[in-house]
């Protein structure tokens, strides 16, 4: 079943006293527990698209739709995670996990209480009260991601989320955040260049050129060397 879509899809921005399009009719359907990954060139609308989604900017013509409700321009709905971790430096893991709660107003005491039951899902269980230096790259995206699920959607919108680890570290976090999705039976919307990270992650990949997607591939056998071999190609000729 559909929870989130984003129908017809326009945006532009001013740029040198001219408008540029970004967007130029996107379309694109999510499903319950489905995991896609928007692959495409620096520039190509990426970001925006999940700006859009958040509700964190209005698209110039369209509408987005979640659990069929149309939510064009809410924010606070899904759950946003932008490339950098954001993570409050004053405030301790468990305290930045908790700022959506806090925001949207919620029992802080019961919410505390859920949090710390999912330290040991995100792998932070003995780093409750680490302040955000104290942690290394990858815990912080794992706190990052901690808070965004706090946001109680089934919907998370990651944005780059591990392009800043070193390879080592992003290996490891792909590997660990597959389990996750997977165990708290999310829908996810990544964008990312990383064509290996998109075909190890995904159930289907868009690729976006030029504000649109000129290709969808749904991702079957990715434990098929020769397989993920050629879905790369098909990307890659058609970026």
């Amino acid at each position: 079943m559909t929870i989130l879509e984003a129908r017809d899809i326009h945006k532009s921005f001013l740029f040198k006293g001219e408008l540029s399009k970004v967007l130029r009719g996107i379309n694109l359907k999510l499903d319950e527990q489905e995991f896609i990954s928007i692959v495409g060139a620096s520039g190509c609308g990426k970001s925006t698209l999940l700006e859009l989604l958040s509700g964190i900017s209005l698209p110039d013509k369209g509408d987005i739709y979640y659990d069929s409700q149309m939510v064009t321009g809410k924010a606070g709905l899904l759950g946003y995670m932008p490339q950098d971790d954001l993570l409050f430096p004053w405030l301790k893991t468990l305290d930045n996990i908790l700022l959506p709660v806090r925001v949207q107003g919620k029992d802080i005491h019961i919410e505390k209480e859920k949090a710390a039951r999912l330290l040991p899902v995100f792998g932070l269980e003995s780093y409750a009260d680490y302040l955000p230096w104290q942690l290394s790259g990858g815990l912080r995206q794992r706190a990052a991601l901690a808070r965004t699920y706090m946001t109680g959607s089934k919907v998370l919108l990651l944005d780059e989320p591990l392009a800043n680890l070193d390879a080592i570290t992003r290996s490891g976090l792909q590997d660990w955040l597959g389990e996750v999705v997977h165990n708290l039976s999310l829908a996810i919307i990544l964008v990312t260049h990383d064509i290996d990270e998109a075909i190890k992650l995904s159930d289907r990949i868009e690729v976006m050129k030029g504000g649109l997607f000129v290709a969808s591939i749904k991702v079957e056998n990715r434990a098929d060397e020769h397989y993920c071999k050629t879905i790369k190609g098909q990307i890659q000729r058609a970026l």
